[in-house]
Parts: structure tokens; sequence; C-alpha cells
């Protein structure tokens, strides 16, 4: 597990329909990994996200952090870095 998340600019974390108490949770864990939680930014569909930067995905349990390697068509490939548990 890593200690910190290394990005530039917005971390992005697709909610996917998560309610607020559950967005604000993950922005607070998402703290203890040094992210400013000015930098993050919430989206509900994954769309709009560069390559090259972080995207968190909000689960019920857990958040899936990956960094975007690919962004075609609509399509986003980013490959999971590891999990934090909530």
């Amino acid at each position: 597990m890593a200690d910190r998340i290394e990005y530039s600019g917005k971390v992005y974390v697709y909610s996917s329909g998560m309610p607020a108490g559950h967005i604000q949770l993950a922005k607070e864990r998402l703290s203890e990994y040094g992210v400013n939680e000015n930098d993050i930014e919430v989206i509900e569909v994954p769309e709009g996200v560069p390559e090259g930067s972080v995207m968190v995905t909000l689960w019920p349990h857990y958040l899936s952090v990956a960094r975007v390697k690919r962004v075609r068509e609509g399509s986003i490939y980013a490959p999971q870095l590891f999990n934090i548990q909530l």
C-alpha cells in the first residue's frame, strides 16, 4: 500500500451516485494519503478525465485508485494502483 498518492492537478473521484456522506468519507480518506481537498473533483460519469491524472472510483467499502493511461472515444483505460479501505 502506498503512503501518498502522487498527482498533479486534480484527483477525479467517480462517485457513481453514492450519497453525500460517503463522498465526504472518501475525501477524508484521500486527505490521509496526501490529496488536498481542493484538488478533488467529484464526477458522476467517467468522462473528461485527462490522461495521466489520478481517478478514484468510490465503492461502498473501498476506494479504487488508478492512473489514467489512455482516453479513447469515451473509454478510459486506467490500471488500478491500489485500494483504500473505508
